[in-house]
């Protein structure tokens, strides 16, 4: 049963119609065109915070802020990173007074951060941060609701914890295929259908050639 930090999860992916999120080398840009772009930078804005792993940090350097939105305010800036991995130059910690937040781990190697007023670094208790220590922690910060934009091992941990309301699943009428291009989902550690996470559909909606599947998570 899923502890109530009181958060609001959101998860987005954004796949092709056979679910990858990226190509076996990982080249992922753009799966989608610009009006379902757009609508990222609506989610973000509708949002308090921002989450990614450092592998999508690492691969994609987002700067997670939101654009082409009139009056769009940036939510807080969250990264997952258990070993203290993101780079000094990463576009997360530009300068534009919006708050980043790093989650390393317990066993993460002391090193020196970019000098920002605004950045915030968060130890776990343990090796990899747990969603739901994450959750209470941003609830202490007087956090409500989140966008967790991936990748694809961070939204299985918050599907595995029980720890998201609902998905913005983000479609393109485009297929990769192979067993080594990833998926935007991880493992979730299902040996049967019956156990699988269930989904209500409450809407599908055209982005120009992509479609919006939003779904509440039971």
């Amino acid at each position: 049963m899923r502890k109530n930090s009181g958060i609001k999860v959101t998860l987005k992916a954004a796949s092709t119609l056979d679910g990858k999120i990226a190509t076996a080398s990982g080249r992922s840009k753009w799966i989608t065109g610009e009006a379902a772009r757009l609508k990222v930078h609506e989610l973000r804005h509708e949002n308090d915070a921002v989450l990614v792993g450092i592998n999508t940090v690492l691969a994609d350097d987002p700067e997670l802020t939101v654009r082409g939105i009139p009056e769009g305010r940036s939510p807080v800036r969250i990264v997952l990173d258990s070993r203290a991995r993101i780079p000094k130059q990463s576009r997360v910690f530009q300068k534009d007074g919006v708050p980043v937040v790093i989650v390393t781990g317990s066993q993460a190697p002391s090193r020196t951060w970019p000098e920002l007023a605004e950045l915030t670094i968060l130890t776990a208790p343990t090796k990899t941060p747990e969603v739901l220590w994450v959750l209470s922690e941003m609830s202490k910060l007087g956090l409500k609701s989140l966008l967790v934009e991936g990748g694809s091992l961070i939204h299985a941990s918050f599907l595995r914890s029980n720890s998201a309301d609902q998905l913005a699943l983000f479609l393109a009428p485009k297929v990769i295929g192979g067993q080594k291009s990833l998926s935007w989902c991880g493992s979730l550690a299902i040996d049967s259908v019956d156990e699988a996470p269930q989904l209500d559909i409450t809407s599908v909606t055209a982005l120009g050639e992509d479609w919006l599947i939003s779904a509440k998570i039971k």
